[in-house]
Protein backbone atom coordinates (compact mmCIF):
# COMPACT_ATOMS: atom_id res chain seq x y z
CA UNK A 1 0.00 0.00 0.00
CA UNK A 2 2.74 2.30 0.70
CA UNK A 3 4.34 1.69 -2.41
CA UNK A 4 1.70 2.70 -4.25
CA UNK A 5 1.31 5.94 -2.76
CA UNK A 6 4.55 6.55 -3.33
CA UNK A 7 3.59 5.73 -7.18
CA UNK A 8 1.18 7.91 -7.05
CA UNK A 9 2.93 10.92 -5.84
CA UNK A 10 5.40 10.21 -8.36
CA UNK A 11 3.70 10.47 -11.04
CA UNK A 12 1.73 13.55 -9.73
CA UNK A 13 5.16 15.18 -9.51
CA UNK A 14 5.84 13.87 -13.00
CA UNK A 15 2.92 15.26 -14.57
CA UNK A 16 2.88 18.60 -12.59
CA UNK A 17 6.62 18.52 -14.28
CA UNK A 18 5.01 18.44 -17.67
CA UNK A 19 2.50 20.79 -17.91
CA UNK A 20 4.89 23.62 -16.39
CA UNK A 21 6.95 22.32 -18.95
CA UNK A 22 4.14 22.68 -21.51
CA UNK A 23 3.14 25.81 -20.34
CA UNK A 24 6.69 27.78 -20.55
CA UNK A 25 7.31 26.42 -23.73
CA UNK A 26 3.76 27.79 -25.20
CA UNK A 27 4.05 30.93 -23.51
CA UNK A 28 7.32 30.73 -25.40
CA UNK A 29 5.50 30.19 -28.62
CA UNK A 30 2.64 33.03 -27.97
CA UNK A 31 5.44 36.04 -27.16
CA UNK A 32 6.32 36.03 -30.93
CA UNK A 33 4.10 38.13 -31.74
CA UNK A 34 3.90 40.46 -29.15
CA UNK A 35 7.77 40.79 -29.48
CA UNK A 36 7.28 41.32 -33.18
CA UNK A 37 5.04 44.07 -32.48
CA UNK A 38 7.68 45.61 -29.63
CA UNK A 39 10.80 45.41 -31.64
CA UNK A 40 12.62 48.48 -33.64
CA UNK A 41 15.58 48.44 -35.87
CA UNK A 42 18.96 49.34 -34.84
CA UNK A 43 20.26 52.26 -35.94
CA UNK A 44 24.27 52.86 -36.62
CA UNK A 45 25.94 55.93 -35.74
CA UNK A 46 28.03 57.42 -38.54
CA UNK A 47 31.09 57.96 -39.32
CA UNK A 48 31.19 60.93 -41.02
CA UNK A 49 28.31 63.95 -40.10
CA UNK A 50 27.84 65.99 -43.66
CA UNK A 51 26.42 69.52 -43.22
CA UNK A 52 25.45 71.82 -45.74
CA UNK A 53 26.70 75.07 -45.94
CA UNK A 54 28.83 78.21 -47.26
CA UNK A 55 31.84 80.37 -47.21
CA UNK A 56 31.43 83.56 -44.73
CA UNK A 57 33.93 85.90 -42.78
CA UNK A 58 34.59 85.76 -39.19
CA UNK A 59 34.97 88.98 -39.43
CA UNK A 60 31.42 90.84 -40.63
CA UNK A 61 28.81 92.65 -40.08
CA UNK A 62 25.29 94.52 -41.46
CA UNK A 63 24.18 97.95 -41.03
CA UNK A 64 21.54 99.62 -40.44
CA UNK A 65 20.04 103.65 -40.54
CA UNK A 66 18.06 104.00 -36.81
CA UNK A 67 15.78 106.47 -38.43
CA UNK A 68 13.93 106.51 -41.70
CA UNK A 69 15.55 109.55 -44.20
CA UNK A 70 16.37 110.09 -47.87
CA UNK A 71 20.09 108.26 -48.52
CA UNK A 72 22.33 111.50 -50.04
CA UNK A 73 25.63 109.38 -50.20
CA UNK A 74 26.46 106.39 -51.27
CA UNK A 75 30.44 106.02 -52.42
CA UNK A 76 30.95 102.10 -52.52
CA UNK A 77 29.44 99.43 -55.02
CA UNK A 78 29.31 95.49 -53.87
CA UNK A 79 32.89 94.59 -54.04
CA UNK A 80 34.66 97.59 -53.44
CA UNK A 81 37.19 97.66 -50.32
CA UNK A 82 36.52 99.58 -47.23
CA UNK A 83 38.84 100.74 -44.22
CA UNK A 84 37.58 100.68 -40.70
CA UNK A 85 35.78 104.47 -39.77
CA UNK A 86 34.99 104.98 -43.87
CA UNK A 87 31.25 106.09 -44.27
CA UNK A 88 29.44 103.46 -46.72
CA UNK A 89 25.99 105.47 -46.26
CA UNK A 90 24.52 108.44 -45.20
CA UNK A 91 21.22 110.42 -44.88
CA UNK A 92 19.95 114.20 -45.75
CA UNK A 93 20.97 116.38 -42.63
CA UNK A 94 19.79 119.55 -43.59
CA UNK A 95 16.69 119.22 -41.10
CA UNK A 96 18.79 118.28 -38.59
CA UNK A 97 21.81 120.66 -39.20
CA UNK A 98 19.04 123.44 -38.97
CA UNK A 99 17.72 121.94 -35.62
CA UNK A 100 21.61 121.54 -34.07
CA UNK A 101 21.75 125.08 -34.80
CA UNK A 102 18.55 126.36 -32.97
CA UNK A 103 19.29 123.86 -30.00
CA UNK A 104 22.66 125.54 -29.83
CA UNK A 105 21.10 129.16 -30.19
CA UNK A 106 18.76 128.07 -27.05
CA UNK A 107 21.94 126.80 -24.91
CA UNK A 108 23.64 129.94 -25.72
CA UNK A 109 20.80 132.17 -24.85
CA UNK A 110 19.95 129.79 -21.67
CA UNK A 111 23.34 130.13 -20.65
CA UNK A 112 23.22 134.10 -20.76
CA UNK A 113 20.80 133.78 -18.45
CA UNK A 114 21.75 131.62 -16.38
CA UNK A 115 25.40 133.36 -15.61
CA UNK A 116 23.48 136.74 -15.11
CA UNK A 117 21.54 135.45 -12.52
CA UNK A 118 24.67 133.98 -10.68
CA UNK A 119 26.30 137.41 -11.04
CA UNK A 120 23.21 139.26 -9.59
CA UNK A 121 22.78 136.84 -6.43
CA UNK A 122 26.36 137.56 -5.64
CA UNK A 123 25.69 140.88 -5.92
CA UNK A 124 22.46 140.99 -3.46
CA UNK A 125 20.76 142.49 -6.27
CA UNK A 126 18.19 139.28 -7.38
CA UNK A 127 17.91 139.68 -3.39
CA UNK A 128 16.32 143.03 -3.36
CA UNK A 129 14.62 142.52 -6.94
CA UNK A 130 12.63 140.46 -4.99
CA UNK A 131 12.29 142.56 -1.43
CA UNK A 132 8.92 144.11 -2.94
CA UNK A 133 7.13 141.25 -3.81
CA UNK A 134 7.67 139.56 -0.46
CA UNK A 135 6.42 142.52 1.05
CA UNK A 136 3.35 142.31 -1.23
CA UNK A 137 2.77 139.06 -0.69
CA UNK A 138 2.85 139.11 2.82
CA UNK A 139 1.12 142.51 3.22
CA UNK A 140 3.41 143.55 5.81
CA UNK A 141 6.56 144.75 6.47
CA UNK A 142 9.16 142.14 7.06
CA UNK A 143 12.51 143.01 8.22
CA UNK A 144 15.82 141.34 9.69
CA UNK A 145 17.12 137.58 9.73
CA UNK A 146 13.40 136.59 8.50
CA UNK A 147 13.35 139.05 5.82
CA UNK A 148 16.71 138.08 4.49
CA UNK A 149 16.05 134.02 4.71
CA UNK A 150 13.30 134.29 2.83
CA UNK A 151 14.60 136.32 0.45
CA UNK A 152 17.73 133.67 0.41
CA UNK A 153 15.43 131.02 -0.35
CA UNK A 154 13.74 133.04 -2.88
CA UNK A 155 16.89 133.86 -5.12
CA UNK A 156 18.10 129.75 -4.70
CA UNK A 157 14.88 128.55 -6.21
CA UNK A 158 15.71 130.85 -8.98
CA UNK A 159 18.81 129.66 -9.32
CA UNK A 160 17.88 126.14 -9.66
CA UNK A 161 15.15 127.04 -12.12
CA UNK A 162 17.69 128.83 -14.17
CA UNK A 163 20.23 125.83 -13.62
CA UNK A 164 17.40 123.15 -15.20
CA UNK A 165 16.51 125.31 -18.16
CA UNK A 166 20.58 125.14 -18.85
CA UNK A 167 20.73 121.05 -18.45
CA UNK A 168 17.37 120.98 -20.80
CA UNK A 169 19.33 123.18 -23.07
CA UNK A 170 22.07 121.06 -23.08
CA UNK A 171 20.42 117.89 -23.45
CA UNK A 172 18.54 119.02 -26.48
CA UNK A 173 21.84 119.87 -28.56
CA UNK A 174 23.50 116.34 -27.54
CA UNK A 175 20.15 114.52 -28.75
CA UNK A 176 19.97 116.74 -31.84
CA UNK A 177 23.89 115.91 -32.30
CA UNK A 178 23.67 112.47 -31.91
CA UNK A 179 20.86 112.37 -34.22
CA UNK A 180 23.03 113.75 -36.71
CA UNK A 181 25.53 111.20 -36.09
CA UNK A 182 23.01 108.34 -36.49
CA UNK A 183 22.31 109.65 -40.26
CA UNK A 184 25.82 108.63 -40.99
CA UNK A 185 26.84 104.83 -41.42
CA UNK A 186 30.68 104.20 -40.77
CA UNK A 187 32.49 100.87 -41.30
CA UNK A 188 33.79 99.28 -38.34
CA UNK A 189 35.80 96.95 -40.09
CA UNK A 190 38.05 96.56 -42.98
CA UNK A 191 36.89 94.12 -45.94
CA UNK A 192 34.93 94.60 -48.73
CA UNK A 193 31.11 95.67 -49.10
CA UNK A 194 29.35 92.12 -49.21
CA UNK A 195 25.64 93.30 -49.59
CA UNK A 196 23.59 97.19 -50.29
CA UNK A 197 19.95 96.91 -50.21
CA UNK A 198 19.73 99.97 -52.77
CA UNK A 199 22.52 100.75 -55.20
CA UNK A 200 21.76 104.52 -56.33
CA UNK A 201 21.40 107.61 -53.55
CA UNK A 202 18.46 110.12 -53.44
CA UNK A 203 16.18 107.29 -52.77
CA UNK A 204 14.11 107.12 -49.17
CA UNK A 205 15.22 104.30 -46.97
CA UNK A 206 14.23 103.03 -44.02
CA UNK A 207 15.26 101.27 -40.94
CA UNK A 208 15.25 97.65 -42.50
CA UNK A 209 17.74 98.57 -45.52
CA UNK A 210 20.84 96.82 -45.05
CA UNK A 211 24.79 97.57 -46.38
CA UNK A 212 26.97 94.85 -45.21
CA UNK A 213 31.18 94.63 -44.90
CA UNK A 214 33.22 90.98 -44.55
CA UNK A 215 37.26 90.71 -44.55
CA UNK A 216 37.92 88.35 -46.82
CA UNK A 217 41.42 87.54 -44.93
CA UNK A 218 39.47 85.60 -42.33
CA UNK A 219 36.96 83.05 -44.17
CA UNK A 220 35.34 80.34 -42.26
CA UNK A 221 32.79 77.56 -43.88
CA UNK A 222 29.88 78.09 -42.01
CA UNK A 223 27.76 74.97 -41.79
CA UNK A 224 24.64 73.84 -40.00
CA UNK A 225 24.32 70.52 -38.38
CA UNK A 226 20.77 68.42 -37.65
CA UNK A 227 19.68 68.51 -34.15
CA UNK A 228 19.83 64.67 -34.36
CA UNK A 229 23.41 64.69 -35.01
CA UNK A 230 25.21 67.50 -33.07
CA UNK A 231 25.77 65.51 -30.40
CA UNK A 232 28.40 63.86 -32.55
CA UNK A 233 29.97 66.88 -33.01
CA UNK A 234 32.73 68.42 -31.06
CA UNK A 235 35.04 71.98 -31.01
CA UNK A 236 38.50 70.34 -32.42
CA UNK A 237 36.78 67.48 -34.60
CA UNK A 238 38.65 66.91 -38.32
CA UNK A 239 36.77 67.86 -41.42
CA UNK A 240 36.67 67.43 -45.02
CA UNK A 241 35.39 70.48 -47.42
CA UNK A 242 34.07 70.32 -50.36
CA UNK A 243 32.87 73.44 -52.22
CA UNK A 244 29.98 73.70 -55.31
CA UNK A 245 31.73 74.18 -58.68
CA UNK A 246 35.41 72.87 -57.70
CA UNK A 247 35.35 68.95 -58.00
CA UNK A 248 37.94 66.86 -57.04
CA UNK A 249 39.27 69.90 -54.44
CA UNK A 250 38.96 68.55 -50.82
CA UNK A 251 40.36 70.98 -47.85
CA UNK A 252 41.22 70.25 -44.47
CA UNK A 253 39.62 71.54 -41.40
CA UNK A 254 39.20 71.75 -38.23
CA UNK A 255 35.56 72.52 -36.51
CA UNK A 256 36.29 75.49 -34.46
CA UNK A 257 32.91 77.17 -33.07
CA UNK A 258 29.48 75.30 -32.35
CA UNK A 259 27.01 77.80 -31.85
CA UNK A 260 24.74 76.94 -28.54
CA UNK A 261 20.99 78.38 -29.80
CA UNK A 262 19.08 76.69 -33.08
CA UNK A 263 19.08 78.78 -36.42
CA UNK A 264 16.07 78.21 -38.53
CA UNK A 265 16.56 78.02 -41.69
CA UNK A 266 14.98 78.77 -44.69
CA UNK A 267 12.82 75.54 -45.39
CA UNK A 268 11.35 76.34 -41.64
CA UNK A 269 13.84 73.40 -39.96
CA UNK A 270 15.99 73.97 -37.34
CA UNK A 271 20.04 73.11 -37.09
CA UNK A 272 22.76 74.21 -35.07
CA UNK A 273 25.87 76.65 -36.82
CA UNK A 274 29.02 74.98 -36.98
CA UNK A 275 32.09 77.12 -38.05
CA UNK A 276 34.99 75.60 -39.53
CA UNK A 277 38.66 76.80 -40.47
CA UNK A 278 40.89 75.60 -43.24
CA UNK A 279 44.15 77.52 -43.81
CA UNK A 280 43.02 76.59 -47.54
CA UNK A 281 39.31 78.47 -47.89
CA UNK A 282 41.72 82.15 -48.26
CA UNK A 283 43.09 80.51 -51.67
CA UNK A 284 39.97 78.21 -52.91
CA UNK A 285 37.01 79.30 -51.94
CA UNK A 286 35.52 82.73 -52.02
CA UNK A 287 32.76 84.88 -49.89
CA UNK A 288 29.10 83.28 -50.58
CA UNK A 289 30.04 80.09 -52.06
CA UNK A 290 28.18 76.97 -51.34
CA UNK A 291 29.68 73.30 -50.04
CA UNK A 292 29.45 70.68 -48.21
CA UNK A 293 31.13 69.70 -45.07
CA UNK A 294 32.04 66.09 -43.85
CA UNK A 295 33.01 66.26 -39.82
CA UNK A 296 34.68 63.62 -38.14
CA UNK A 297 31.86 61.64 -35.65
CA UNK A 298 33.36 61.61 -32.01
CA UNK A 299 30.91 57.98 -31.58
CA UNK A 300 32.63 55.16 -31.05
CA UNK A 301 33.27 52.71 -34.25
CA UNK A 302 30.99 50.57 -34.77
CA UNK A 303 28.54 52.38 -32.06
CA UNK A 304 24.70 52.20 -32.29
CA UNK A 305 21.84 53.98 -30.81
CA UNK A 306 18.95 52.52 -28.97
CA UNK A 307 16.40 53.97 -26.64
CA UNK A 308 17.98 54.49 -23.45
CA UNK A 309 14.98 52.00 -21.45
CA UNK A 310 16.11 49.47 -24.06
CA UNK A 311 19.23 48.42 -22.01
CA UNK A 312 18.71 46.57 -18.79
CA UNK A 313 21.20 47.09 -16.14
CA UNK A 314 23.62 49.73 -17.66
CA UNK A 315 25.14 46.41 -19.89
CA UNK A 316 22.65 44.25 -21.07
CA UNK A 317 19.54 44.75 -24.49
CA UNK A 318 17.43 41.97 -25.43
CA UNK A 319 17.33 40.88 -29.09
CA UNK A 320 15.37 39.12 -31.17
CA UNK A 321 16.99 36.11 -32.65
CA UNK A 322 14.42 33.54 -34.20
CA UNK A 323 11.15 34.60 -32.97
CA UNK A 324 12.33 34.59 -29.19
CA UNK A 325 14.17 36.53 -26.78
CA UNK A 326 17.84 36.93 -26.12
CA UNK A 327 19.97 38.66 -23.48
CA UNK A 328 23.06 40.01 -24.94
CA UNK A 329 25.25 41.45 -23.39
CA UNK A 330 26.67 44.82 -25.18
CA UNK A 331 29.19 48.03 -24.45
CA UNK A 332 27.69 51.35 -23.66
CA UNK A 333 28.46 54.66 -24.39
CA UNK A 334 27.52 57.86 -24.72
CA UNK A 335 24.05 59.18 -23.88
CA UNK A 336 22.09 61.84 -26.69
CA UNK A 337 19.02 62.94 -25.78
CA UNK A 338 16.47 59.88 -25.10
CA UNK A 339 18.93 57.19 -26.85
CA UNK A 340 22.32 55.92 -26.01
CA UNK A 341 25.20 54.24 -27.68
CA UNK A 342 26.17 50.68 -27.96
CA UNK A 343 28.62 48.32 -29.36
CA UNK A 344 29.00 44.82 -29.46
CA UNK A 345 26.40 43.61 -31.60
CA UNK A 346 26.79 41.75 -34.72
CA UNK A 347 25.92 42.32 -38.10
CA UNK A 348 23.63 39.41 -37.96
CA UNK A 349 21.91 41.29 -34.88
CA UNK A 350 18.64 43.05 -36.50
CA UNK A 351 16.18 43.78 -33.96
CA UNK A 352 16.32 44.97 -30.00
CA UNK A 353 13.19 45.01 -27.86
CA UNK A 354 11.75 47.99 -26.43
CA UNK A 355 10.30 47.37 -23.67
CA UNK A 356 12.48 44.72 -21.93
CA UNK A 357 10.26 45.10 -18.74
CA UNK A 358 7.56 42.51 -20.16
CA UNK A 359 9.51 40.00 -21.24
CA UNK A 360 11.36 39.75 -17.75
CA UNK A 361 7.83 39.98 -16.55
CA UNK A 362 6.37 37.28 -18.06
CA UNK A 363 9.21 34.67 -17.69
CA UNK A 364 9.33 36.03 -13.69
CA UNK A 365 5.45 34.63 -13.84
CA UNK A 366 6.38 31.60 -15.19
CA UNK A 367 9.39 31.09 -13.06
Amino acid sequence: MKNKKNLLIIVICALGTFLVIEGVLSLLQNLKPSISAQSVAIKPVESQISAAGSIHSESETTLHFQTPGKLTYLPFKIGDKISAGQTIASLDTYELQKELTAALNTYKSTRDTFDQTNANTQNGILQSQQRYGLEVTTRQGITGDSENSALNDIAKRIVDQNQANLDNSVINVELTNYALSLATLTSPITGVVTGEDVTVPNVNVTTTTSFSVADPSTPVFQAFVLPQDIDFVQVGSPAKITIDGLPGIVLEGTVERIYPQKTTLSDGSSAYQVDITSENLKNTGKLGQTGQVFIQSTARSNSMLVPIWAVVGHQYVWLVKDGKPVLQKVNVGETHGDEIEINGLSSTDQKIILDPKSIADKIYKIL
